[in-house]
C-alpha cells in the first residue's frame, strides 16, 4: 500500500468512528425540559375493591400531557373510556388521583383534572408544518413509562377512515399501545400535537402513527371545558365514506348518503339517500372526512349547503343542521361472561327490549338467529339483559327454558339450556 494514503486512510477511520459514536445532534436537553409535563395514565374500567385505595384492575391506560395552568391534562378518550377510576404517573412514578372534567369521543379527546399534580406548561410551535421536518414523542408504550422515539413528519392534513371528525400529522416515530394521548415535539422541543393512533395489521409498530395538531387539541379542550359536552349541529344521515365507490361514481372524492333519518334535518332540507356529497360550502370535498370535519365544527341552526350530485344532475340544497336527539343508551353483553352469552347469545338492550345480534354454540343449534325479538323465558316477560339472565341463573344443569321469540313479526318458541340438555332435546323429522 502506498505510504502516502495511510494517515488519510488513518484520518477517515477516526472520522468514520467518532461519527458513529457520537450522534451528529441531540434532543436530550429538549426531552428534559419536556418530560415532567408527560404523564403515563392507568385506568380502572371495572367497579373498585373494598380498597378504593389502590387500583387493582388495570383494565387501559395511556398517555397524557398538561394543557394549562389550572392543573388539566389533556388526553385521548379513548384512553379514558368508561374508566371508573384513573390514576396519572409523573417521570419520577409519583402517582396522582385525577378526575374526568369531560371528554368528547368524536374527535377523541379528554380533560382530566388533577389539583395534586403541579408540572410547567409545554412550549408550542409555530404550527406552519413541513413533510420531512424532525419529530419526537413522548408516551408510555405498553405502560413502559415514560419513553421517548425519534421520527420526521410524514405527512399532513391525513384522513383516517377509523376517526374522520379530525385530520392529522404522519410520523414514522415508533407509536405504540399506551402513547395514545401523549405528546408530539418538533426538534426544538415545542409542543406540536398529540398523538392519538397508529396504523397496524401486527398490533405494534409500523412507522405510520397520527397525532392531532395541537390547535385542535386546544380548541376542542376549551370547548369541553367551557360546555362540558360538546352539542354540535345534527345532519341525521348515514354517510359512507369509500374512495373505491367515489372512483366508481366518477370522482376523486365523494361522500354517499345511505339513509336518512325521517323527520331529521336532512330530510327536511331536501337530502336523499343516494345523494352524492361532492362539496360543501362552495368548497370541493378533498377527502372523505371534509364533511365530517364541518360537521364536527358546526353548531344547531347552522345552515351548510352542499354540493351533490342526484340522478346524474349537479344541484346544491340547503340544510338547517338540528339538535341530536336524545336516545336511550344501547346495551350489551358483549364480553360479560354473562349467563346469556355462555349459552352463545350476544344480546343488545334498547327502547324496544332484547335483540339478538348474533349466536353461535348452544344458542345457534336451538336456532337462534340475529334479529330476534326475545319476549319471555318460560312466559315470564323480560325487557331487559338483567331480566333475562336473572331467569336463565334459575335454570337447574339439565333444565330447558322454553323462550318466547319474535321473528319477522312472527311468534316462536325456542329452547335454551346446556349443552347437555339441549342435545337431548333436539330432534330432526
Amino acid at each position: 500500500m502506498n505510504k502516502t494514503l495511510l494517515p488519510i486512510i488513518t484520518a477517515a477511520v477516526v472520522f468514520w468512528s467518532n461519527a458513529v459514536a457520537e450522534p451528529f445532534f441531540s434532543i436530550s436537553e429538549q426531552v428534559k425540559n419536556a418530560i415532567p409535563s408527560i404523564v403515563r395514565i392507568k385506568v380502572q374500567q371495572s367497579e373498585f375493591n373494598n380498597d378504593e385505595s389502590e387500583l387493582i384492575s388495570t383494565d387501559s391506560g395511556g398517555s397524557g400531557f398538561i394543557l394549562d395552568s389550572d392543573h388539566h391534562i389533556v388526553t385521548n378518550a379513548h384512553v379514558i373510556g368508561d374508566g371508573k377510576k384513573i390514576v396519572i404517573i409523573d417521570h419520577q412514578n409519583n402517582e396522582y388521583p385525577a378526575e374526568l372534567v369531560a371528554k368528547d369521543d368524536k374527535s377523541d379527546i379528554a380533560v382530566l383534572e388533577s389539583s395534586a399534580y403541579n408540572a410547567p406548561v409545554l412550549p408550542e410551535g409555530n404550527t406552519t408544518l413541513s413533510i420531512g421536518d424532525g419529530v419526537f414523542a413522548i408516551g408510555s408504550p405498553f405502560s413502559l413509562g415514560h419513553s421517548v422515539s425519534l421520527g420526521i413528519i410524514s405527512g399532513l392534513k391525513r384522513f383516517v377512515p377509523n376517526y374522520p371528525y379530525v385530520s392529522f400529522i404522519q410520523t414514522d416515530a415508533a407509536i405504540n399501545p399506551g402513547n395514545s394521548g401523549g405528546a408530539l415535539f418538533n426538534l426544538k422541543g415545542e409542543l406540536i400535537g398529540m398523538v392519538s393512533n397508529y396504523f397496524s395489521k401486527q398490533g405494534n409498530y409500523t412507522n405510520i402513527a397520527f397525532a392531532i395538531d395541537i390547535d385542535d387539541v386546544h380548541r376542542i379542550s376549551q370547548r369541553l371545558l367551557n360546555e362540558k359536552k360538546i352539542v354540535r349541529g345534527y345532519l341525521g344521515a348515514e354517510l359512507l365514506i369509500s374512495e373505491r365507490v367515489s372512483r366508481k361514481l366518477g370522482y376523486q372524492c365523494s361522500v354517499l348518503l345511505t339513509r336518512i333519518e325521517p323527520n331529521s334535518p336532512a330530510e327536511i332540507g331536501g337530502l336523499k339517500a343516494g345523494d352524492i356529497i361532492i362539496g360543501v360550502d362552495d368548497k370541493v370535498i378533498q377527502d372523505g372526512g371534509e364533511l365530517h370535519r364541518q360537521l364536527e365544527r358546526s353548531y344547531p341552526d347552522q345552515n351548510i349547503s352542499f354540493t351533490l350530485i342526484r340522478n346524474k344532475q349537479r344541484q346544491s340544497i340547503s340544510v338547517t343542521l338540528g339538535t341530536t336527539p336524545l336516545q336511550k343508551k344501547e346495551i350489551t353483553n358483549v364480553s360479560t361472561g354473562d349467563a346469556s352469552e355462555k349459552l352463545g347469545l350476544i344480546l343488545n338492550e334498547n327502547s324496544m327490549g332484547i335483540e339478538v345480534l348474533t349466536s353461535y354454540s348452544i344458542a345457534k343449534t336451538a336456532g337462534f338467529s340475529p334479529a330476534d325479538e326475545i319476549l319471555a323465558i318460560n312466559r315470564i316477560s323480560v325487557n331487559t339483559i338483567q331480566e333475562f339472565n336473572t331467569q336463565l341463573k334459575k335454570l337447574k344443569e339439565n333444565e330447558i327454558a322454553l323462550l318466547t321469540v319474535r321473528r319477522n313479526g312472527i311468534v316462536l318458541t325456542l329452547p335454551l339450556g346446556s349443552k347437555t340438555a339441549i342435545k337431548g332435546y333436539s330432534t330432526k323429522n
